[in-house]
């Protein structure tokens, strides 16, 4: 009886779903998050080429910083769903659920499908409309929200879900787990900010042009 008013409406719907994966179809999971990565790392590489780059006289420095943007994006994009299950899978183990990692990292693929969605739609708007990129909102709070969206909450949500059926979790327990990652990235990004952040004022105030450089285009 409380395992089924744990699914209620639409999280029943994808409990079913979920219920079917296994760690059979990881290959299939795996292509959906090499897929999502590939459109991020081609919307990279446009919107790279579209920065203005203060360096004259050095030949092929465009083509370089679009090539690292495009590799960053789709390496990230890999890495990210492999770190990401593997929080998962600790957070998990650590709040007594029981379930397979090697199933987790399939169910997490299929609850990146909101992501690749996503950069679906930024492939439409940046590679093939050509529109330009919007800069992210600043500030810490700015930053934070810049982490949530309509497509990032669905997933988490997935996520969610997956955390449940894989390790049979409560749902308060299996949020917890699923919010891990995100949480993990906004204090290193937050970190990194306060850290950089000051060294940018210092080098400004000291006459350093790079650092002051770099501020502005940030």
């Amino acid at each position: 009886m409380t395992e089924n008013k744990q699914y209620t409406g639409r999280l029943a719907s994808v409990k079913k779903w979920f219920d079917g994966v296994t760690e059979k179809h990881l290959i299939r999971a795996a292509g959906i998050v090499l897929v999502t990565g590939l459109l991020a790392g081609a919307t990279a590489y446009t919107n790279a080429s579209k920065i203005q780059i203060p360096v004259t006289g050095v030949a092929g420095v465009g083509g370089m910083v679009q090539s690292i943007a495009a590799i960053a994006a789709v390496i990230g994009t890999i890495f990210g769903w492999v770190i990401s299950s593997v929080l998962y899978h600790v957070g998990a183990s650590v709040l007594g659920g029981k379930g397979s990692l090697n199933r987790m990292f399939t169910l997490a693929g299929y609850a990146s499908i909101p992501a690749l969605a996503q950069q679906l739609l930024r492939f439409v708007n940046y590679v093939i409309l050509n529109q330009t990129a919007i800069t992210a909102t600043g500030g810490i709070v700015g930053n934070i929200l810049n982490y949530f969206n309509f497509f990032s909450i669905i997933g988490l949500a997935l996520v969610g879900v997956a955390v449940m059926v894989n390790y049979g979790l409560s749902g308060k327990r299996a949020a917890i787990v699923a919010l891990l990652p995100t949480i993990i990235s906004i204090a290193l990004a937050l970190i990194a900010r306060s850290l950089f952040g000051g060294l940018t004022t210092a080098s400004a105030n000291q006459g350093t042009g790079l650092f002051a450089g770099l501020r502005r285009m940030g």
